[in-house]
């Protein structure tokens, strides 16, 4: 069996700016008194199905984060990106505009907080545009498999003009 998904994370709970107003001694919550009636009963459904204006967090805005706390951390992030960037083109000059432009938005999305896939790939995107890849392995491998298959053809052959059986 599958282990359960962790649970999404949420940003802390705001204090509530009159925490005791439907509880005050005396007072019936206006909602309650609403669901007695068959037309406050409609009514309440009415609202209910009704679709919502920015409901939920901004699209863009990772778990755990509000857009207010997200804002100054993405700001950081755009700051550190750009002096990242400075630095990185110091050593090796980038002549076209838009690829300093892509080599900082992807600095930026290594600096925030977001899935790890999203970073992993602005990393990836980071090394293959500022580092070469190293040389294949493999031609040298290969070229020494075929060295000791000659080898074995050259003994085989001394071998065989000697008249000796293996």
């Amino acid at each position: 069996m599958p282990k359960p998904n962790k649970p999404r994370k949420t940003s802390p709970k705001k204090p509530l700016t009159n925490p005791n107003k439907a509880h005050q001694k005396g007072k019936v919550n206006y909602f309650a008194k609403l669901m007695e009636t068959e037309e406050g009963r409609a009514l309440r459904r009415q609202w209910s199905t009704k679709p919502r204006k920015n409901a939920g967090r901004p699209k863009g805005t990772p778990d755990g984060y509000s857009l207010e706390a997200i804002t100054p951390i993405r700001e950081q992030a755009k700051k550190d990106a750009e002096r990242i960037v400075a630095i990185m083109t110091k050593d090796t000059p980038i002549d076209d505009e838009y690829a300093v432009e892509a080599l900082k938005t992807a600095v930026e999305i290594m600096r925030e907080p977001c899935s790890n896939r999203d970073r992993l790939s602005a990393a990836k995107l980071v090394l293959d545009f500022t580092k070469t890849k190293p040389a294949a392995k493999s031609e040298v491998t290969i070229g020494k498999a075929e060295a000791f298959l000659e080898s074995l053809l050259v003994s085989d052959d001394e071998e065989e003009q000697d008249g000796s059986e293996t």
